[in-house]
């Protein structure tokens, strides 16, 4: 049985107390026409604040999924996002598969069909969120495996890292 993930992992930080910056969201309204947008910036500067912001501001439907270290392991990664996923479409009742060891060869097919699925039971459009992938170590398969399943996601979704 599946629990529930911790609450920050999955949920969009509250944006109470910002200042809307009007001008970063009318970027952000024209970067969505690509597939992926990138924020960079040094820590602190309000990549997650800007993001959560514009996702209250525009009442974008999301899944939000803040990445730790523990995100390097591939079974960890996608059995938290398949509960993220559970929560930010509760009404569809479809379970996201889970990566076994038997599946571990086939990663990136895994993780193809595993965004396919996932781009099925989200609302079009939306934003899938990975706050903080810088968290995860270069030299993990998360990338990789990130880049395979970002691929697969269907028009109207995008990803935001």
């Amino acid at each position: 049985m599946r629990t529930a993930p911790p609450i920050a992992k999955v949920t969009c930080p509250a944006s109470t107390g910002y200042f809307p910056r009007h001008r970063l969201y009318r970027l952000l309204d024209k970067a969505r026409k690509a597939p992926v947008l990138w924020i960079t910036g040094p820590p602190g500067c309000g990549k997650t604040a800007l993001i959560s912001s514009y996702i209250e501001s525009r009442k974008v439907p999301c899944l939000w999924y803040k990445v730790d270290e523990a995100d390097a392991d591939p079974a960890t990664f996608f059995y938290y996002l398949g509960l993220a996923a559970a929560k930010a479409a509760p009404r569809r009742k479809k379970r996201l598969p889970l990566l076994t060891p038997e599946r571990m060869p086939g990663l990136s097919v895994f993780a193809q069909r595993f965004f396919e699925e996932l781009s099925s039971i989200l609302p079009i459009p939306s934003l899938l969120v990975l706050d903080d992938c810088h968290r995860v170590p270069e030299d993990s398969a998360f990338f990789e495996t990130l880049r395979e399943g970002i691929s697969r996601l269907a028009p109207g979704i995008g990803a935001v890292l």
